[in-house]
């Protein structure tokens, strides 16, 4: 089996659907030999910032020597990128020998009806809590899919759990308000291990209290044990300082930008106490060392070109508030051009509005276009929510070729910026890089 077949039958899964519930991952887990055993794990749920999170921990941990797995979804460009050490995605020839290892037993175990076929995400899951187990990870990162209680990861006992943002998503499969949401997300929490909590509004954090209470799992939350404070964001990155309980605090720099990334560096932080009390010591240099070198592409990430240009997978409401704050805060003075592209089952003129509302009359020009997904919305339901907004939009469903517009038209002290969902933006970025790189004015400025 070569690479592009086994990324064929990876996704030739997704015919299965969403199935939430654990006790197939348990059986297929167990018909492996219990990889997930092999090594501690930090487990994370949230709305938004799980990615971010995971970054900036596996960043400092890295630092400090470990040789750290991560499972994060969905990829940006390459299906690799979900199974990473130390921030390099699985090599493409090994993915396909790991599916042609995982094939056959998933397969036969199938067989069984009280087994049954597992979806795409959890044939995914498989592969990487295998892979870490081969690759001998000192301690693995597990991004939760959707929800917590329900998913395909939450088989796992960690060592220490963390739960950031809890906002509006996926509200079919988790439920229609946040205290429903929050139930979900406060399933990962498990009897007597430590929880770490983002900033949540009241509702959803007297869910994760309680449920963390029910179950004597101690719990540290950002603002409260873990405290910070945002100094300054530029384009230099998101400056703060951090505080342990009653520690004295210190300064770092985070090499992500948007306000929000602060109380995600202070989660990281809150989670990198509680390894550190169990057999993960780490130093304030690490630390240090750790959140000036993070990376985390295509969430506010910044290219100077010429023409000045962000990515950001904006895909739900709390993401697109956070990406039009930035905005503000960061390019007071520019025009926007946007590229945009949304699923259809978000909520469109939501985010349309929230947009458009925060941002203002600096977003100048919006280019509806198409997600390379089945699920895309029609670009002329973008156009129609942007045109009621008062902002002028066009409709380009080819989404390169909306790029391609965008950059030609854009003018100077313009920004562009390609957001609205993670899809769009990982089908982009390689043409925008490949811009930048081969264009002479790209090259003036490097990007």
């Amino acid at each position: 089996m070569n690479y592009e077949q086994a990324l064929a039958y990876i996704h030739s899964r997704n015919r299965f659907g969403i199935k939430l519930g654990l006790d197939r991952m348990r059986a297929l887990l167990d018909i492996l030999g219990a990889p997930q055993r092999q090594y501690p794990v930090i487990h994370i749920a949230g709305t938004n910032g799980k990615g971010s999170t995971t970054a900036l921990v596996g960043a400092v941990l890295k630092a400090a020597g470990y040789r750290v797995g991560a499972f994060t979804s969905p990829h940006l460009s390459s299906y690799c990128e979900r199974l990473a050490i130390n921030g390099h995605p699985i090599p493409p020839e090994r993915l396909a020998a790991l599916v042609g290892t995982v094939r056959p037993v998933v397969e036969e175990a199938a067989l069984d009806p009280l087994v049954g076929h597992p979806t795409e995400f959890e044939f995914g899951t498989l592969l990487a809590l295998k892979y870490f187990a081969e690759e001998q990870v000192d301690l693995a990162l597990i991004e939760v899919g959707m929800g917590g209680r329900l998913d395909a990861t939450n088989v796992l006992t960690p060592l220490v759990a963390g739960i950031t943002h809890i906002a509006l998503d996926h509200q079919e499969f988790l439920g229609a308000d946040l205290v429903s949401i929050a139930r979900e997300k406060a399933g990962i929490i498990k009897p007597g291990i430590p929880v770490v909590f983002g900033r949540q509004a009241t509702e959803a954090s007297t869910v994760l209290e309680e449920t963390a209470r029910s179950v004597a799992a101690p719990y540290f939350r950002v603002g409260k044990e873990i405290g910070y404070e945002l100094t300054r964001m530029d384009l230099s990155g998101t400056h703060l300082k951090l505080q342990w309980q009653d520690e004295p605090p210190f300064a770092v720099r985070v090499n992500l930008l948007g306000t929000h990334q602060a109380a995600n560096a202070a989660l990281a932080f809150g989670l990198l106490q509680l390894v550190k009390t169990q057999g993960f010591p780490w130093s304030q240099d690490h630390l240090v060392a750790g959140y000036n070198r993070v990376t985390w592409p295509g969430r506010m990430e910044f290219l100077p070109g010429p023409p000045p240009l962000m990515l950001d997978g904006a895909h739900n409401p709390d993401g697109v508030m956070n990406l039009a704050h930035g905005l503000v805060k960061l390019f007071p003075n520019h025009r926007i051009r946007l590229v945009l592209g949304i699923l259809n089952n978000r909520p469109v003129e939501m985010m349309g509005t929230l947009l458009t509302s925060i941002v203002g009359e600096n977003l100048h020009q919006v280019y509806a276009t198409t997600v390379p997904d089945a699920k895309t919305a029609p670009s002329v339901r973008l156009v129609r929510c942007f045109q009621d907004l008062g902002v002028n939009t066009i409709a380009i469903d080819d989404p390169l070729a909306a790029l391609q517009t965008a950059l030609a038209e854009v003018e100077q002290d313009e920004l562009l910026v390609v957001s609205g969902s993670l899809y769009l933006v990982g089908y982009l970025r390689p043409f925008i890089l490949d811009f930048f790189a081969e264009t002479p004015r790209g090259k003036q400025r490097g990007s």
